[in-house]
């Protein structure tokens, strides 16, 4: 028996934590969300705003992006990035998903 509760228990972590995790995404205002970029060093960057943050190598040649976060983030996003650089987008290289947004 006491191995039932604990197989339940692993088996209701994950569902809970993607319950949590959905209802945190379904809460983020994101009227008020702010993209502020940040030099690292170089031509590297990195832009800060909501589910994480976004890498940016910027050159002559274009932009390689890392990351991208939610979809109605779009236009701050790209008015960030031509604060920095008003080359092309070459290539998003995405590290993992914000699903429902």
């Amino acid at each position: 028996m006491p191995q039932m509760k604990r197989f339940g228990f692993a088996i209701t972590s994950p569902l809970l934590a993607l319950l949590l995790a959905a209802s945190a995404h379904a809460q983020i205002d994101f009227a008020a969300v702010e993209i502020v970029p940040h030099h690292v060093a170089g031509s590297v960057y990195y832009l800060e705003g909501a589910g994480g943050n976004i890498g940016l190598s910027v050159g002559e040649d274009g932009i390689v992006m890392i990351d991208d976060q939610y979809a109605p983030l779009n236009d701050k996003i790209m008015a960030a990035i031509r604060e920095l650089n008003s080359g092309e987008i070459r290539f998003l290289i995405n590290t993992h998903v914000h699903g429902g947004q």
